[in-house]
């Protein structure tokens, strides 16, 4: 595709728009740059590009805007083919790990790194620091896994992982700093010690990576440091082959393994269920094949683990081609879109919905409503856009939104009846009505979401757990 009309809406200290810049370098492609005055103000072309989540980056390609950084790496690795290499490997196993570190270092790593910089007191501190330091073990042992001996977390070239994890290099030589405390060094870490050289030194990095000492003269004072970097940093939210030897381990009751069900039932792909009892304590099956997270659902598919809900069903939409639809779409903008309301519906619905289900006091049940409330309205709004008049969200298919949202209808009416609130409602959205009704009595689906009195009884022990887990010992 041409490369005019390209644009990035970012701002200089944020990791999240090094990480577009970065791949669209890669891939030699000429952009404008508009550069916005955060905190102090947002402009209209942000805030009418990115009405969900009113944040940088967002890359807006032939007047179509794009939001949230992985999104927007996959969304340019997939639109720029022919030139440089991809950042994405070829092989969906291999693919499909480059996500899981990708994610990893989004929603654990990073976290942890930001908490270091935010949090008040010295206890809270030295917590986000420990995580962070182990994080950093784990990301060496990654390194070694995905590398293969070269220099680069992609292999020979810059991939995926690298940039993620690369565009925080800055921010945490700042954290070195401010602490005093090495969290990179040859002596825990040669491999990443290494890397870190060659990925500052590239071509395609060293000259947008921000000055270390400009980033630490961000705020006057380091309180200010910690307030900046939490409005400007903080800029993102949250072949066919063979079908022998496919295992899903998961819970009946989890909506993300229901994801993975469905996606499988929807390309016709038999497996072994193996069912892990969310009240007990974790298996060794579990704790071995998930050792980042420990959490369900691990998909196993010729002996190789694969975590996480919807990188499990991409890398199953890749590797299952030859059967049923795809549950993406084949346009990279559509693609592009599909993800990222994939990505609302865990990081910000789910979030307020879990909320609604175990908030210890009824003010955080109030708030938590009107944001699940709020939520569906948003989603009604997506449906419209993205269905194009037709009864799902992927069109006249059940797509990557449908599985996502659709594996939390169960709890959502669990969630309903316990608050005595219809959460999706003719009134405020009718065509989450219909749609659910459509997606329910699908036959990939209808078999796999539970019984609602079942769920809500189960809802009623795991919350009673949660408070257990939660209550002050003496």
């Amino acid at each position: 595709m041409a490369e005019s009309n390209v644009m990035v809406l970012g701002t200089w200290a944020s990791p999240f728009v090094l990480r577009v810049k970065i791949a669209l370098r890669l891939k030699s492609v000429n952009y404008e740059y508009h550069e916005e005055n955060l905190p102090e103000s947002k402009s209209d072309l942000l805030l009418k590009s990115n009405p969900v989540y009113k944040k940088v980056p967002v890359l807006i390609h032939g007047h179509n805007p794009i939001c949230e950084s992985l999104i927007i790496v996959e969304y340019i690795d997939e639109v720029w083919t022919t030139s440089a290499s991809s950042i994405l490997p070829s092989d969906a196993y291999e693919r499909a790990q480059s996500r899981f570190w990708a994610a990893y270092v989004e929603d654990k790593f990073s976290t942890a790194l930001r908490r270091v910089l935010f949090r008040a007191t010295e206890e809270d501190k030295r917590a986000a620091m420990a995580e962070v330091s182990e994080g950093i073990v784990l990301l060496e042992e990654a390194f070694v896994k995905l590398s293969k001996g070269k220099a680069f977390f992609g292999g020979e070239n810059i991939g995926l992982v690298d940039i993620v994890f690369g565009s925080l290099l800055a921010w945490i030589e700042v954290i070195e700093k401010l602490s005093e405390m090495k969290l990179i060094s040859e002596a825990k870490t040669p491999r990443l010690v290494q890397w870190a050289d060659c990925f500052s030194a590239h071509e395609a990095v060293k000259d947008v990576s921000p000055a270390v000492d400009k980033l630490v003269e961000a705020g006057t004072s380091q309180q200010n440091i910690y307030i900046k970097t939490a409005q400007i940093c903080g800029c993102e939210r949250k072949g066919d082959m063979a079908e022998s030897n496919v295992k899903v381990l998961g819970t009946w009751a989890s909506p993300f393994v229901m994801r993975v069900k469905i996606a499988l039932h929807l390309k016709s792909v038999r497996y072994e269920d193996v069912e892990e009892d969310l009240l007990a304590p974790k298996s060794e099956l579990l704790l071995k094949s998930n050792p980042v997270y420990k959490k369900i659902p691990v998909f196993f598919h010729a002996h190789n683990p694969i975590c996480e809900s919807l990188i499990i069903l991409q890398y199953i939409d890749e590797v299952w081609t030859t059967s049923a639809s795809s549950i993406l779409p084949s346009d990279p903008y559509e693609r592009s879109q599909s993800r990222f309301w994939a990505a609302y519906v865990d990081d910000k619905f789910f979030p307020a919905l879990r909320r609604l289900l175990i908030g210890a006091t009824e003010e955080d049940k109030k708030a938590a409503l009107a944001e699940v409330v709020e939520g569906t309205v948003v989603l009604e709004g997506a449906f419209g856009e993205l269905s194009k008049g037709k009864a799902f969200f992927g069109g006249d298919n059940i797509g990557f939104v449908d599985i996502a949202l659709g594996s939390l209808l169960g709890w959502i009416e669990v969630i309903g009846k316990q608050c005595e609130t219809k959460l999706v409602s003719e009134a405020k959205t009718p065509r989450l009505v219909q749609w659910a009704e459509c997606f329910s009595a699908h036959e990939a689906v209808k078999d796999v979401l539970p019984d609602v009195d079942k769920l809500a009884d189960f809802g009623l022990k795991l919350r009673a757990k949660i408070f257990k887990a939660l209550a002050p010992t003496n």
